[in-house]
């Protein structure tokens, strides 16, 4: 027998909301998914394509901070509307009942503010202390009537600026078009230099979003908790925040899945999840356990192998995986395989379909 240690993220593997846009879009005001839009697409270009030196991957939820200040968010606020917006994925919360019954040390590492997670969490029956995410207290910030006024008009002014494009193979500032470059030049006026000259800045300098760099940390204090290595975890991740994570799991023999992940996810991971239901991970946990790696490198090969490996399971924990697996839409790839770029577009049409359009195009 193998041992587990499961980790993964929040938003995507575990529920289907992206949080960070339900705040802007529904805190915000007319506008306010479209202003989020070119914040994230900001950060992710800013952290994938430029890779600008000093950005962190994942502030795009730091950022956007002040401006939910200034429309009259507080933690209370924040908490009560975690806690009522969570939409799991399908199939999460008999999936981690019965990881939890196999004693499989889980872990939570999302990006996403603490609340969040934990209201995520809650549900699974995650302990607190093994979820890692964003922290922060609004409560400790206090916004005058002046900066509010400001920060409302660069919110407009975001929201008026050409959407930001980037082409899958964006390698350079040059390789995009002349309205996104002028777009990227604004946004780090306004963000490297005009909100932080307010008073408000300061928040900037004390809220560290859960970026690439922090869920490593995460991943590598989750294992000194357990005291297993790396070739002993199985990470599920869906985006450019699990890029580094991935690659630290497949760099150090154990299992990285891309969960209908983006393009990051999917060419970082070692292994391509699309599916509809959670409880493919159940089953890609179980393979590991019982046969290690080797079980689901057969699984992804050769399918045949695969289901001798499914169908020699132990009688309990295959009954409830077949249940679990009943009805569910389940392809499975390996990211160097040649099926890659058919892997990539299946799992950006199933975030699409299970998360919505709007979520799906914020990469």
């Amino acid at each position: 027998m193998h041992p587990v240690q499961v980790v993964t993220d929040c938003e995507g593997p575990l529920a289907l909301n992206d949080n960070a846009f339900e705040l802007c879009r529904d805190f915000l005001g007319p506008g306010g998914d479209r202003f989020f839009r070119q914040i994230t697409r900001y950060d992710d270009c800013m952290g994938g394509v430029l890779q600008a030196s000093g950005h962190r991957n994942g502030e795009a939820l730091k950022l956007i901070l002040p401006f939910l200040l200034a429309r009259g968010l507080t933690q209370a606020g924040l908490v009560d509307y975690c806690r009522q917006h969570v939409a799991l994925v399908p199939g999460a919360h008999s999936c981690y009942r019965f990881l939890h019954s196999l004693k499989m040390p889980l872990f939570e590492i999302s990006t996403s503010y603490r609340p969040f997670a934990e209201a995520v969490g809650l549900k699974l029956g995650f302990a607190p202390a093994r979820i890692y995410a964003t922290d922060l207290d609004l409560d400790r910030y206090r916004l005058s009537a002046a900066e509010a006024a400001r920060l409302q008009e660069w919110q407009e002014a975001v929201v008026q600026l050409p959407e930001i494009e980037v082409p899958p193979e964006a390698a350079s500032l040059e390789d995009l078009d002349p309205a996104t470059r002028d777009t990227l030049a604004r946004l780090d006026d306004i963000f490297l230099r005009e909100v932080p000259s307010l008073e408000i800045g300061r928040l900037y300098q004390e809220v560290r979003p859960v970026g690439s760099e922090e869920k490593v940390a995460a991943l590598q204090k989750s294992l000194a908790e357990t005291g297993l290595g790396l070739d002993s975890v199985m990470y599920v991740g869906e985006g450019i925040t699990d890029v580094e994570a991935l690659k630290a799991v497949r760099a150090g023999r154990g299992v990285s899945i891309s969960f209908n992940g983006n393009h990051y996810a999917v060419n970082a991971a070692e292994f391509v999840v699309v599916a509809d239901s959670a409880w493919p991970v159940a089953l890609l946990a179980a393979i590991f356990r019982r046969w290690g790696k080797d079980g689901l490198m057969e699984l992804a090969e050769s399918t045949k192998a695969g289901h001798a490996k499914i169908i020699a399971l132990p009688e309990a924990i295959l009954e409830a995986i077949v249940t679990g697996l009943q009805g569910v839409t389940f392809n499975y790839y390996l990211s160097a395989g040649p099926k890659k770029e058919q892997a990539v577009r299946e799992s950006l049409a199933m975030r699409a379909k299970l998360r919505g359009d709007a979520v799906a195009a914020l990469g």
